[in-house]
């Protein structure tokens, strides 16, 4: 029995011995280069080409696909950082535009306010009554500042109105275009006296009323105020003439004004402090007549 088994011990080491032999003399043969393959290697590579296609191609797609993921999280990531970019320059763009555009006004209210024969104080519109949006305005200067009731606010444009009332730092203003209010005018072609109201069935235009039965209105007349009243210093523009409508009851003649000032966008306006007659026109007969 053990003779046996060395027996076959023996016969597996020829064996292994003999192919390992084989396959170094595979080895040797196939290092070199030849014309021909050997018939074992042509089938060995036939039947491994399919594995070795397949097995590369998911390699490739697995390899795309990573870099794939990779970029698009790149792509990710860098087009947060644009659109962030984006939205502070966009911020920045519309702070710079408003910041040119508020200079402009600025400059504008400020030659205004030398060239003016009366004493000023600039002020800026801060609120509005929503119920009457056209027709009151809230002004951050007050009492404090020197602003007292009755005292005539305007713009670069033209007359704006009046303050009806004033705390310590804010200053309510009644616009020309309210119902409610009436300025003395004068017409500056005829110098004719009229009286400017707020125009109740169209918002943001005033009616002009003559005080004369042969008063002469046309279509482009500018109106100024008259200064008579004690409110308003003489010769600001209030505005002009843009369409001729039929006296109260047919009788005498009025016209529809469009206002010098932009009341839809009233951001700047200046309070007069002290009227100055230092300009002031020359009186026409109808003025020193109700003088």
């Amino acid at each position: 029995m053990f003779v046996q088994h060395e027996s076959r011990r023996k016969t597996y080491a020829v064996l292994l011995a003999l192919a390992a032999l084989a396959l170094i003399a595979v080895i040797y043969i196939t290092s070199g280069e030849r014309d021909r393959l050997t018939p074992v290697e042509y089938v060995v590579r036939e039947i491994l080409a399919p594995v070795q296609t397949g097995l590369f191609r998911i390699a490739s797609w697995v390899n795309g696909s990573v870099r794939t993921l990779a970029s698009l999280s790149l792509n990710v990531r860098e087009n947060h950082a644009l659109k962030q970019e984006v939205a502070r320059l966009t911020a920045e763009n519309v702070y710079l535009e408003e910041q040119r555009l508020e200079n402009i006004r600025l400059r504008r209210l400020l030659d205004f306010e030398e060239k003016a024969p009366h004493k000023t104080l600039a002020a800026e519109a801060i609120a509005r009554d929503p119920g009457n949006w056209l027709n009151t305005v809230t002004l951050n200067k007050g009492t404090g500042h020197g602003v007292k009731k009755d005292m005539a606010v305007v713009s670069c444009e033209g007359l704006l109105g009046r303050v009806v009332s004033a705390s310590s730092s804010t200053a309510n203003v009644l616009l020309i275009i309210d119902p409610r209010s009436a300025v003395g005018g004068v017409v500056q072609r005829t110098r004719s006296l009229v009286l400017v109201e707020g125009d109740p069935e169209t918002p943001g235009m005033c009616l002009v009323k003559c005080l004369t039965m042969e008063s002469d209105l046309v279509t482009g007349d500018k109106i100024l105020s008259s200064g008579l009243g004690g409110i308003y210093p003489k010769g600001l523009i209030i505005g002009e003439i843009v369409e001729l409508i039929p006296g109260k009851y047919g009788v005498g003649s009025a016209a529809r004004l469009k206002p010098a000032a932009d009341f839809a966008r009233l951001e700047e306006a200046l309070i007069i402090l002290e009227p100055s007659s230092s300009r002031d026109m020359p009186l026409s007969e109808e003025e020193a007549d109700m003088r």
